[in-house]
């Protein structure tokens, strides 16, 4: 491990590789890096010509039940395999073959067609995009299938942090099975325990986009942690995992809102509620679907998860929005090199923005609704992924051990969104990470906010007990700090 520090009062701190002591390698298969990826459209409206959705119900008011993949009989996995066999005996021109829904969320084969490159990352809308994804592929899947009572399962990884044993099985005709992940993720290995604490920090979060930005950054280090075609925005639904990811995605909103506490889905929000996206029913029928109409999943798209009852929800939440107070503009802070074990630092001085934050009263400890201190990473550019994540912590002291557990962490880096916001012009927004629950923990004032650190740590999956050697490149063109407060009703 090495840490680098600089004299400016200013500064990020590059921790490099935690090395593990153990024999298995980082084999990591080959893939494009995100300069070779076309990325997700971010219109603000993509609608076809098509029909409008109307529920889809049974005959039985009973909905349709999501479960864990490792409740699922042999039976109801031998349905996934199944429909996914079928999908993939389809051409791509398909609009209901493996390689055409794939190519929804992401791909660089053309020419394009209706819906191609649609995923949305890093947008308000990525909740109910990805909702509507999986509830168009799971009726595909399910006529496919035979089974009229296929569900889409999901993978808590909460839980169990190793990918289900029918997705790794390599033998010949497995469908579940992509030879593109890491080794790590292949050979049973565990995601890195970062990533549920990150889940955890955001569970807590309010309001709804907030938690959803929350919620963004470790979905993002999955896809990375897993590798190969899930690694890459325009591949990553070609991988069977993949599905099952995101609706464990879309599981964490539907418990988000089942805790309560003003966690509401944003119904006032007139563009949210009438954005609008094209996808494919089993029949190839292009539908057009709005996120007012993907919110109560029971009623309208006749599924629910197996979750716990939750208590009658009376408290409403009691603001209408955050207000950024202002934007501190940082130096550039770093760009480091593929072995993560060098750190330059372009020669800057802290800006006026930053000298005059010692006027502002900072509330990080308010009950009710704390504010918000946002670290926006501009212009990151990655060469080369992980085989794990990148963890960041804040004003880590340089004698203690990273660790999910200390009050420096923060989360972990969002990669894939990342790469997500690229375009062939290599314009990017930014990625944004919230600082402000370790920023309370250790007490900072807003004065204290002109000279933080961050601290980047890379860490591998675990496999057999083991965390795996891996290594990253990427560059971080500059850092906005940002402070949000909520404003009442």
């Amino acid at each position: 491990m090495k840490v680098y520090t600089h004299p400016l009062s200013i500064f990020v701190v590059l921790i490099g590789v935690l090395y593990a002591i153990t024999k298995y390698p980082a084999t990591r298969a080959t893939e494009k890096t995100s300069d070779e990826v076309l990325m997700c459209a971010t219109e603000k409206n993509t609608a076809l010509p098509a029909s409008n959705f109307t529920p889809n119900l049974k005959a039985s008011p009973a909905p349709l039940v999501r479960k864990n993949i490792y409740s699922l009989s042999p039976a109801e996995i031998n349905s996934i395999k199944t429909g996914i066999a079928a999908m993939k005996a389809l051409p791509i021109t398909n609009k209901t073959s493996w390689l055409y829904q794939a190519a929804i969320h992401g791909t660089t084969a053309g020419p394009p067609q209706p819906s191609w490159n649609t995923c949305q990352h890093g947008t308000q809308f990525f909740f109910s995009w990805h909702r509507m994804y999986l509830y168009y592929f799971e009726r595909i899947l399910r006529a496919k299938s035979g089974n009229p009572n296929l569900t889409l399962p999901y993978w808590d990884y909460q839980t169990n942090p190793a990918l289900h044993p029918d997705y790794r099985n390599s033998a010949p005709g497995n469908t579940l099975y992509d030879g593109t992940r890491n080794a790590s993720i292949n050979a049973g290995g565990s995601l890195p325990a970062s990533i549920s604490t990150s889940i955890n920090t955001a569970m807590t979060k309010i309001p709804f986009n907030t938690f959803q930005s929350g919620i963004e950054g470790p979905h993002g280090s999955v896809h990375v942690s897993i590798g190969g075609n899930m690694g890459s925005v325009s591949r990553a639904g070609q991988d069977p995992c993949f599905w099952l990811h995101h609706t464990n995605v879309d599981r964490l909103w539907s418990k988000w809102i089942k805790m309560c506490g003003g966690r509401e889905n944003p119904t006032s929000d007139n563009a949210w509620m009438n954005q609008t996206y094209t996808f494919f029913d089993e029949n190839g029928n292009a539908v057009n679907m709005t996120s007012s109409q993907v919110i109560n999943t029971a009623a309208n798209l006749n599924y629910v998860y197996d979750l716990p009852a939750s208590l009658p929800c009376n408290f409403k939440f009691p603001y209408l929005e955050w207000v950024v107070i202002r934007p501190y503009k940082f130096p550039r802070p770093l760009a480091f090199n593929q072995n993560l074990l060098r750190a330059s630092f372009t020669e800057a001085k802290a800006t006026e923005d930053l000298k005059k934050m010692s006027n502002l009263t900072l509330n990080l400890n308010n009950q009710e609704m704390p504010d918000q201190v946002l670290v926006d990473l501009n212009n990151v550019r990655i060469d080369k992924l992980p085989e794990g994540v990148i963890e960041i912590y804040l004003n880590l002291p340089t004698n203690e051990k990273p660790s999910p557990q200390s009050r420096s962490f923060v989360g972990v880096l969002d990669l894939f969104s990342a790469a997500a916001h690229a375009t062939h012009t290599r314009k990017q927004v930014p990625v944004r990470v919230n600082i402000s629950d370790a920023a309370a923990r250790l007490g900072l004032k807003a004065a204290d906010l002109s000279k933080i650190d961050l601290s980047f740590v890379v860490r591998g999956n675990t496999v057999r007990g083991q965390t795996i050697d891996t290594r990253s490149a990427i560059n971080i063109g500059d850092m906005d700090l940002v402070i949000e407060r909520p404003v009442k009703r």
